[in-house]
């Protein structure tokens, strides 16, 4: 009778050992697929914002939103933007007279629905954390997140120059104790900003971006960080929940920095979870992967919309 010879043990390894070195292989390509995936998909939530806004400043009089509703504690430009994403049945449920937390108190089962929707479009698929922390009650450290912050526009500094060597005109301030707010920003605490005053151009001016940050120690390296909920605008000082504000300390994107040694909640930087940079769009709706080796002045220069700066192209440092 014929036998048949099974494999011996030194074979059995040598192809486990070959099919561990192709999944070894194939892994990182089908990870970087997927972040690929990931990172496309966060374009299109931003491209989305963007038109969100457009189709906002076509129906205000040209002007995009301002950071709150009302100056105080009240809803931020996300809620505002929500009937230009297809949320008009969430919209309708926010009063907007009232600030966040009357709002939370006086109407406690509608509050709870609102503060715990997560919104698709407001969240980057590449956020590895959950999107909502579920409260009954108004935290502003809980809720239903958004990864996603409005550009206040740049803090010069004195005697700080262009390219040209000439000095950058310092922008007005709003002052607040936690990082003061320019005035050259697409986004201002207490007005609208008009299509007419992006000096700059439209293409040449960042309107929202990716932010993720967290500390690594610390109060605020418990999740969800200093990421914050979609429905609040900003606290009793001004610290902005849905924008932040470029200097030179802190404002190279995806900087590591601890709040906890003294940078100013407005301050934070912008940053993102996709490898080498993130993501933005302008005012007219167009979007770019933004490298986070790009020099700090072609930064600040998009960040600006009337700074009249000429070097807006990209370079890296």
């Amino acid at each position: 009778m014929k036998r048949f010879q099974g494999f011996t043990l030194v074979e059995l390894l040598v192809v486990i050992a070959i099919i561990g070195m192709l999944v070894g292989l194939l892994l990182p390509a089908v990870q970087q697929a997927r972040e690929s995936a990931r990172r496309m998909q966060c374009v299109n939530h931003l491209k989305q914002l963007g038109l969100a806004c457009q189709t906002y400043a076509n129906a205000n009089k040209d002007c995009f939103p301002p950071v709150v509703t009302q100056a105080g504690h009240y809803p931020s430009f996300f809620a505002e933007l929500l009937p230009y994403i297809e949320q008009a049945s969430l919209y309708d449920q926010i009063d907007y007279e009232q600030t966040v937390s009357d709002f939370a108190s006086k109407n406690k089962e509608t509050f709870k629905v609102v503060f715990n929707t997560v919104i698709s479009t407001y969240v980057c698929p590449s956020w590895p954390h959950d999107s909502v922390y579920e409260s009954d009650t108004y935290d502003f450290m809980k809720g239903a997140i958004t990864t996603y912050q409005g550009v206040h526009g740049v803090i010069r500094e004195n005697g700080e120059t262009n390219e040209q060597g000439e000095q950058y005109t310092i922008a007005q301030v709003i002052s607040s104790g936690y990082g003061n707010l320019p005035r050259n920003g697409m986004f201002e605490y207490d007005k609208k900003v008009g299509i007419r005053s992006i000096k700059d151009g439209l293409s040449n001016t960042f309107l929202i971006g990716e932010f993720v940050h967290k500390d690594d120690s610390g109060e605020w390296a418990t999740l969800p960080g200093n990421v914050r909920n979609w429905l609040a605008g900003c606290n009793g000082d001004k610290g902005l929940y849905c924008c932040k504000v470029i200097t030179r300390e802190y404002g190279r994107f995806n900087q590591k920095i601890l709040r906890m040694n003294g940078c100013p909640f407005n301050n934070l930087p912008f940053g993102s979870h996709h490898t080498g940079g993130g993501n933005f769009v302008r005012p007219d709706g167009s979007t770019s992967f933004f490298s986070d080796r790009t020099s700090y002045t072609v930064y600040a220069n998009l960040c600006t919309r009337d700074g009249g700066e000429s070097r807006l192209e990209d370079d890296e440092e």
